[in-house]
C-alpha cells in the first residue's frame, strides 16, 4: 500500500462523489488537490475540508473541460500548487439527458470532451508526474456502457470512450503507472429527485433492491489507488 501523504488530483471536485472521495483522501492523511469549473464552488469545498482537518489550507484550480486550453490552464493552476501529482481521481460530470429523437453532433461533442478527451490530454500531461511517483489513476464510469439504459447515447459514448482510452493508457504507462476505471451502478442522490415511485421503481431493477451510496463508491475509489497489483481493470459495483 503506498505511503500516506501522497497528492491526489481530484477533478470533478464539486459533485457530490467528487467532494466525498476529496474529504476521505484529507480525512486518511493524503493531500487533496481540487479541480473543477466553478471557483467559488471549489473555494467553499477547499474551505470545509481544511476545517474539518488539520486546518491547512486545500489547494484547488479551475477551468472548464469544454475549453479548448483547460488543460494548459490546469497545469499552470497545478505546478503553482505544488512540485508533483502522485495520483489522480477522475470523477468527472455531467450526466445530461439526450433523447436519440433529438440528438445532436455538439452532444457528443460535448459529452465526449467532458468526459473523455480532457481528462485523457490530463493524464498525458501529469503522464511524466505520475511515473516518478509510482502513481494511479482512478477513473468513474457508469455501469450503463455495458448495460445501456435509454435517453443518454451522447453519456454512455463517452463513457465508453474513457473506459478504452484508460485501458490503453494503463499499457501505455505500465509498470509505473496504474491506471483502472469504476464502473459505477445508480448512487443515491435524495436532492436529484423527488418521485419516490420511480426512485422505487429503478431500486428494484437491482438485485440489492438498493441505489448505492457515495460512501461505497469512497470505499470502491481508495481501494484501487491502493490496489499495487491491479491496472487496466473496470471494477463493477452496483447491480
Amino acid at each position: 500500500m503506498p505511503a500516506r501523504g501522497r497528492t491526489v488530483l481530484v477533478v470533478g471536485a464539486t459533485g457530490r462523489l467528487g467532494v466525498a472521495i476529496a474529504k476521505a483522501l484529507a480525512a486518511r492523511g493524503d493531500r487533496p488537490l481540487l479541480a473543477a469549473r466553478d471557483p467559488e464552488k471549489l473555494a467553499s469545498i477547499a474551505r470545509s475540508i481544511a476545517e474539518g482537518g488539520d486546518g491547512a489550507r486545500v489547494p484547488f484550480v479551475h477551468a472548464d473541460l469544454t475549453d479548448p486550453g483547460a488543460v494548459d490552464t490546469l497545469m499552470r493552476g497545478i505546478r503553482d500548487a505544488g512540485p508533483r501529482v502522485d495520483d489522480v481521481v477522475l470523477a468527472c460530470g455531467p450526466f445530461p439527458r439526450t433523447p436519440f429523437a433529438t440528438l445532436r453532433r455538439d452532444d457528443l461533442v460535448h459529452t465526449l470532451t467532458v468526459h473523455a478527451i480532457a481528462p485523457l490530454l490530463l493524464a498525458h500531461a501529469l503522464a511524466e508526474d505520475l511515473t516518478l511517483a509510482k502513481g494511479s489513476v482512478v477513473a468513474l464510469s457508469d455501469a450503463g456502457v455495458t448495460r445501456p439504459f435509454t435517453n443518454h447515447v451522447a453519456y454512455l459514448t463517452a463513457k465508453g470512450a474513457l473506459q478504452t482510452g484508460l485501458r490503453a493508457l494503463a499499457v501505455e504507462l505500465a509498470p509505473e503507472v496504474r491506471v483502472n476505471v469504476i464502473a459505477l451502478g445508480i448512487v443515491a442522490d435524495p436532492e436529484a429527485d423527488d418521485d419516490p415511485l420511480r426512485t422505487h421503481r429503478l431500486a428494484t431493477r437491482s438485485p440489492l433492491g438498493r441505489f448505492g451510496t457515495p460512501e461505497e463508491v469512497v470505499h470502491a475509489t481508495l481501494s484501487l489507488l491502493d490496489a499495487t497489483w491491479s491496472t487496466g481493470e473496470i471494477w463493477g459495483i452496483g447491480r
